[in-house]
């Protein structure tokens, strides 16, 4: 939706206006460097602005950054584990070795609470006070990850929060012995690292909820796609207490007025002008509107970051009031759907394609906006209806599900628990992922389980068997997704084909990365369990390790096998998407996951007499070569589709049905 290239503008502007200013990017799939034009790392870069003040940017390196804060508190940490629990040094040391899957979000609340106490700090000293921090800022510009792991980062006070108060009573009794025997009344390091968790935790979530100090601008496209995500994303935000004064409206066509009027352009147009009176009407009362509008080749480089900077800091009243309703005229003139495509044109229906033939496991992921889960609804609801025998399954595993809104789905239509919906072909069940009940189930049984060991213990052993099974509270971000990905294992004995919309890029890696280190997990419990067979039954337990240590083992599998599942990097004919996109490519590779096609998204095809739309399709070119050549490059080359800009975007089964068959292959 553009929140990277709004929030590198924001921040250029502030250090053109002589300020200090820190923009960090959160997303593990970071495009900070790809929008700034400058090589940022997981240390502040100066960037040069040309303005009064100074810019610094980082992109944050959540799983170092997480493991300097475990160097620097493994100490202290092992001690706790070791006073709460059965387990002795060398299990602790073996717990500690293991990667935590899923920090992202925990390791990004610390550094940028460590950061916003430099910005306050920087505002203290122009009051007279001392600054600690060696570089304090007067502004941190938060570049976010996509909506539903943003909502999870600012949920990550209250899990530190939860994780100071697991740690504090496995402390508990080892603190009552040493007061009331030992007479010793000094904090340990150990009671010292529980304090300060608790107390980052309640700054965290106290300058997030205070808006003299914290804000948060929402960036969203002039669709009713991303509408219905911001809807549900600054309602998320009001819950939270989160002060959001500011919606970004961008990629807003200019107004044209050109003869004869294009198709595509006029469609556009009318459909956004609705777009952005929905948003004034149904949750932007008392916020600003800005409208960013659509440059013809993507904006990349503090120049032309800088541009959109300074617009974003005007008043825009009278442009808002002007676009809170559609223009009656271009909207009557305007086609009801519209494609950037030439009759001449040879397309494919997407059953055709020989890269899905005999596929039975079809992964969509991409960049965040760029149309994965139209591409992924699309499809599924071709393939059933070309595999009428065929049970199909089309899964969202993204926390920020939009599956509903691209069907068309009555609310409450689409859920956890598959099922046909109206319209679609009878075979085709669609399914909306909720991971943490996933984890929920799964962590009833292993908490009866540890409840089991418990039982067969004496009085202080159980006390401790209890205060182990507390570590479950410890489960980091994403372990919920682990679990609900595990129920694509169970879904392939049900289903002969299932369409998965994953996360945008970073989480989406995450996910697929989880399977490997969660049985590095499941092994070495397996080993303690073995260790302290003397002392305890592992009966119940290890039964669920071992059962899910095997669902991983056949996740593993299905994830590499290039026979029965492919996946599908969705993209667009941009710099930003191009970029971010070869990166997606490389580490699939490096995972073993096969990519059967590359989908270039809402091409400019057929630009015709319009000059906006020749202009587009001149900007596309480079960045589809580019590519080009990047999928023919390497041991395995991987097909090249194109998808033709439509307008409005596809919604509902028969709009996909349409959109799917007008696809343009070339196939490796």
């Amino acid at each position: 939706m553009g929140k990277t290239t709004c929030a590198a503008a924001r921040a250029i502007a502030e250090a053109r206006n002589g300020r200090r200013a820190l923009i960090v990017s959160t997303d593990p799939a970071h495009s900070l460097s790809d929008a700034l034009a400058v090589n940022v790392t997981s240390r502040p870069t100066r960037v040069a602005t040309g303005g009064r003040g100074a810019l610094d940017a980082v992109e944050l390196d959540a799983v170092r950054a997480f493991d300097r804060w475990l160097t620097e508190h493994r100490t202290a940490l092992g001690q706790i584990l070791e006073h709460g629990t059965w387990l002795d040094q060398d299990d602790v040391d073996a717990l500690l070795e293991l990667s935590l899957p899923g920090v992202d979000e925990l390791a990004a609340m610390l550094e940028i609470a460590r950061l916003t106490r430099s910005a306050d700090a920087a505002r203290h000293a122009r009051g007279g006070r001392k600054v600690e921090d060696e570089r304090p800022y007067d502004v941190v510009v938060v570049d976010t990850a996509p909506t539903g792991h943003t909502l999870r980062l600012l949920a990550a006070p209250d899990v530190v929060a939860a994780v100071a108060e697991v740690l504090d009573a496995l402390q508990e009794e080892h603190r009552m012995i040493r007061d009331q025997l030992a007479r010793v009344g000094r904090p340990e390091a150990a009671d010292r690292l529980i304090a300060m968790l608790a107390e980052q935790a309640a700054d965290a979530g106290a300058a997030m909820r205070d808006a003299s100090r914290t804000m948060f601008h929402w960036v969203t496209l002039p669709e009713a796609l991303a509408i219905a995500e911001s809807e549900d994303g600054v309602a998320a935000l009001e819950r939270h207490r989160i002060a959001v004064p500011e919606i970004i409206v961008n990629r807003v066509l200019p107004d044209d007025r050109q003869r004869p009027p294009c198709p595509v352009c006029s469609r556009r147009r009318a459909d956004q002008r609705r777009a952005i009176a929905t948003i004034h009407r149904c949750f932007a009362r008392g916020r600003r509107v800005l409208i960013v509008p659509a440059d013809v080749r993507e904006p990349r480089g503090v120049r032309a970051l800088a541009r959109i900077g300074a617009s974003l800091g005007r008043d825009r009243t009278r442009l808002d009031a002007r676009d809170r309703a559609p223009s009656r005229a271009r909207a009557q003139g305007a086609p009801s759907v519209a494609f950037s495509l030439s009759a001449e044109e040879q397309t494919t229906a997407v059953e055709s394609l020989s890269i899905l033939r005999d596929a039975t496991l079809v992964f969509v992921g991409g960049k965040g906006g760029v149309g994965k889960t139209t591409v992924a609804a699309a499809t599924a609801v071709r393939l059933a209806r070309a595999r009428p025998k065929a049970r199909t399954l089309l899964l969202s595993t993204d926390p920020a599900h939009s599956l509903a809104d691209v069907l068309n789905a009555a609310d409450g239509t689409i859920g956890d628990e598959a099922r046909t919906l109206s319209g679609a072909p009878s075979n085709l069940l669609v399914r909306e992922l909720d991971a943490a009940l996933a984890l929920g189930s799964r962590r009833r049984d292993f908490q009866q389980a540890i409840e089991e060991i418990a039982s067969t213990l004496g009085a202080a052993e159980t006390s401790a068997a209890e205060r182990s099974a507390r570590l479950l509270d410890l489960a980091p971000p994403g372990i919920d997704e682990l679990f609900g990905m595990l129920s694509l294992v169970e879904a392939r004995r049900q289903f002969d084909l299932i369409v998965v919309d994953t996360a945008p890029t970073g989480h989406a890696l995450r996910l697929l990365e989880l399977p490997d280190s969660a049985r590095e997990w499941v092994q070495v419990l397996l080993r303690m369990l073995l260790k302290y067979r003397t002392l305890v039954r592992p009966g119940q337990l290890a039964s669920e390790l071992v059962d899910a240590s095997k669902s991983i083992r056949e996740l593993q599998a299905l994830l590499r096998d290039p026979i029965a599942t492919r996946f599908l990097v969705v993209t667009r004919a941009s710099e930003v998407p191009r970029l971010e996109t070869e990166r997606l490519l490389d580490r699939l590779r490096r995972l073993r996951l096969s990519v059967a096609a590359v989908v270039i998204n809402a091409r400019t095809l057929a630009p015709g007499r319009c000059r906006r739309c020749r202009k587009v399709a001149a900007a596309e070119r480079r960045p589809v070569a580019a590519i080009r050549r990047r999928c023919r490059s390497g041991r395995r080359s991987c097909a090249i589709i194109e998808t033709p800009l439509s307008a409005p975007g596809p919604r509902g089964v028969s709009a996909l049905e349409a959109w799917a068959a007008k696809w343009i292959a070339k196939e490796s």
